[in-house]
């Protein structure tokens, strides 16, 4: 059962309106006590992070009351709470700021993440952007979508004029063309320096948090990422969109991803062929 426009819509009303009215606000405006340490320097949790999921499990069960929420903060007081995503009819999976080592030094690239997981399959996947007020989105075998915003629409809730831009790849075979997204200084030791020796292979490498790399290589501006986490907040939306529009996404070692899992590296690739390029590629 896929999502209708309706509820479609809903859903992405209640994420705009947290980015607007919760995000946003205190955006560059944190002072150091708005700010905690989970479990590292580069783990963190604001306020906005805690408001912002605090009102969209609000808004959400007023709307669905009968859906399960997994959300990134709930999982952080009790990590059982993924198993709802196993088990729950309809499960909806929440970050309510992805990127907050970003959010918190006032750098742009951050983003907020939901996805809807049916009977543990994820039939709707939503990208949102928050400082230009603009989504991807996808629904299960309909396709990914680019929904833009005019300047004069951006903050104030306005349905968009412009239709939403169909996303597809033309894949790049040349491994040397590529360019991509991984974090090398989140590997340690002897493989920290194997990936940093590959990453030079390519013609451009970036880092970046799940919700704007899953959205620069859903329109292209990238061929593939690595991810060496394996967060269903961080994953379970871009892989449908990703997918949606045509790309390849498993586990470095071949498994078709399922938004249960919580271990293993993420590759997603432009197609089939370049997904196992560089999968022989990492591996070696």
């Amino acid at each position: 059962m896929n999502l209708d426009k309706q509820i479609q819509d809903t859903l992405i009303g209640i994420v705009r309106k947290a980015g607007q009215e919760i995000v946003m606000p205190s955006f560059r405006q944190l002072s150091a006590t708005d700010v905690e340490t989970k479990s590292s320097l580069t783990d963190l949790v604001t306020i906005a992070d805690k408001a912002s999921e605090a009102f969209i499990t609000k808004e959400i069960q007023n709307a669905f009351p009968d859906w399960d929420i997994v959300g990134e903060e709930a999982v952080a007081e009790d990590p059982t709470t993924t198993d709802k995503i196993a088990t729950a009819d309809t499960c909806v999976i929440i970050d309510p700021i992805d990127g907050t080592w970003n959010y918190a030094h006032g750098l742009s690239e951050f983003g907020m993440i939901l996805a809807v997981v049916v009977k543990g399959v994820t039939r709707f996947g939503l990208l949102y952007d928050p400082v230009n007020d603009d989504w991807v989105y996808a629904n299960l075998g309909e396709g990914a979508f680019f929904q833009r915003t005019a300047m004069d629409e951006k903050g104030k809730h306005q349905t968009p004029k412009q239709a939403p831009l169909a996303l597809a790849f033309t894949a790049e075979p040349d491994l040397d063309k590529l360019t991509g997204i991984m974090s090398v200084n989140s590997y340690t030791g002897q493989k920290k320096q194997d990936f940093a020796l590959k990453a030079s292979r390519f013609v451009r490498i970036n880092n970046l948090p799940s919700c704007p790399a899953y959205r620069q290589i859903a329109q292209g501006h990238f061929h593939f990422s690595l991810t060496y986490k394996m967060l269903p907040w961080d994953h379970a939306a871009g892989v449908l969109i990703h997918t949606e529009a045509g790309g390849i996404c498993r586990t470095l070692d071949g498994q078709e991803y399922r938004p249960t899992m919580l271990d293993g590296e993420m590759l997603a690739a432009q197609s089939e062929a370049q997904w196992q390029a560089l999968a022989e590629y990492f591996r070696k």
